[in-house]
């Protein structure tokens, strides 16, 4: 019998020639390891400014003007990625994987949004981004209108849902929660659907981080055990019931417990950390987990994976921009700048 997912898979590898070394070029747009801590050596943030214009990124304050901070130029180049991106990748699912977290960030602004009016607030659409799959502007009109028919992501099930809670019982945090599995379980789909192993292994390898961060967060505050699930997101290596189950546990006994799986590394010596610095230590080892993955596909001329490697990167990239311009701005330490930068390659 023959396999068609691995028919699909060989098809894919020939498709990919053109779109991975179009990649290839890109890549001369990124900021190289040695830039990036010139700019995490700046003694201020104007040096470090000053940098930061002189790559990519300064190319868009001509078309900003006034509105040229960093925020926005970061934002500029990451939209432009994306477009340019869905111009030339056989299966755009791929780069929509990395624009969906900003659909679902502006849905909750628009929501938020929309429940602070009747309350007599006013909407924060200053803090919708550009980089999503779909137009901010729209999904505005859409949810304000409550004609949700034309939105992706099968939002059109979840948004009704959001609306009750916030009039029942007005708790921001069980909507944001709904929003954040549904978007999971979205990225699931799509993974599933172009049916590349790399793909569901990333996926799942973020639903991993996510938990494990989630269960962290809610050790330090002491949150009850039973209600544990309620916060945890299906689809990854590790089920829900395991994590919840765990959760009782001390977590120093976590990597332990879920060492057989490729994320559970991120908790090698949790012990030994400092409990104000383990939150941030476990994010950024999750991204060095993620990285380290994507970048086995580094030289596969054919594998559909090689966009998922040069998004993550680009994110990254942007990452550890912001990292060095926020901390310039508030007068952060250099060395606690640069203990907090992202290595992707």
């Amino acid at each position: 019998m023959i396999n068609l997912g691995s028919v699909r898979q060989l098809e894919a590898r020939s498709e990919y020639t053109y779109a991975v070394s179009r990649l290839r070029a890109m890549e001369n747009r990124n900021i190289d390891t040695s830039a990036m801590q010139q700019m995490a050596e700046a003694e201020s943030f104007e040096s470090a400014w000053k940098l930061f214009i002189e790559t990519c990124y300064g190319q868009w304050i001509a078309e900003m003007g006034n509105n040229s901070s960093y925020d926005n130029l970061l934002e500029a180049e990451l939209s432009y990625t994306y477009g340019e991106l869905r111009k030339f990748v056989p299966d755009p699912q791929l780069v929509q994987l990395f624009q969906i977290p900003y659909d679902f960030h502006n849905l909750k602004v628009i929501l938020k949004g929309m429940f602070a009016q009747r309350e007599g607030g006013k909407s924060r659409w200053d803090l919708l981004v550009s980089m999503g799959s779909y137009p901010a502007d729209d999904m505005i009109l859409a949810v304000e209108s409550e004609d949700y028919r034309l939105l992706p992501h099968q939002l059109h099930r979840i948004i009704p849902s959001c609306v009750m809670i916030w009039e029942q019982t007005k708790n921001i945090l069980e909507i944001e929660q709904l929003l954040d599995r549904h978007m999971f379980y979205i990225m699931r789909l799509i993974a599933d659907e172009l049916s590349y192993n790399g793909v569901k292994e990333y996926v799942r390898f973020r639903i991993d981080g996510e938990n494990i961060r989630t269960m962290l967060r809610l050790k330090r505050m002491n949150a009850d055990a039973s209600q544990i699930s309620n916060y945890l997101h299906s689809g990854g290596t590790y089920s829900t019931e395991l994590l919840a189950q765990l959760y009782a546990e001390p977590k120093e006994s976590w990597a332990r417990e879920l060492a057989f799986g490729y994320m559970g590394r991120i908790l090698d010596n949790v012990e030994e950390m400092d409990s104000s610095r383990i939150l941030p230590e476990i994010e950024k080892r999750s991204d060095g987990m993620i990285s380290k993955y994507l970048n086995k596909y580094q030289y596969d001329p054919f594998a559909p994976e090689q966009v998922l490697r040069f998004l993550w990167l680009k994110e990254t990239e942007v990452k550890n921009l912001r990292i060095i311009l926020v901390g310039k701005a508030s007068g952060v330490e250099k060395d606690m700048i640069k203990g907090l930068l992202r290595h992707a390659a």
